[in-house]
């Protein structure tokens, strides 16, 4: 048969909007959502949705990319590397790469 490219995600679209680590510490410290909060909810529906390697790096990416482009150096290569290495889509977690998908699943 034809492929058809990665299959749909079974669950509905969430965001829980840069509730990670680094923008935890940042509500922490300064009462409010980080000024990047638009760049976690463009990512985590990349991250919903899953696919390849090389689109996990672009999104990851993107949202470093996107961080440092407003002014926050720091707080870009930090959110970067938490995503890259608690976003894998062998986690359990809820954030984890492709979590519109069942899990466990294969792939970056």
């Amino acid at each position: 048969p034809a492929h058809r490219g990665p299959a749909a995600p079974v669950k509905p679209f969430r965001t829980d909007g840069c509730s990670g680590g680094m923008s935890a510490l940042w509500r922490l410290f300064t009462g409010h959502n980080p000024p990047w909060q638009d760049l976690c909810e463009e990512h985590d529906l990349a991250y919903w949705m899953g696919g390849t390697w090389e689109q996990r790096w672009d999104a990851d990416s993107r949202l470093r990319n996107g961080i440092i482009g407003r002014g926050y150096l720091f707080w870009g290569l930090a959110v970067f590397v938490g995503v890259r290495l608690f976003g894998c889509s062998w986690w359990p977690f809820p954030w984890r790469w492709g979590f519109g998908h069942a899990w466990p699943r294969s792939g970056p």
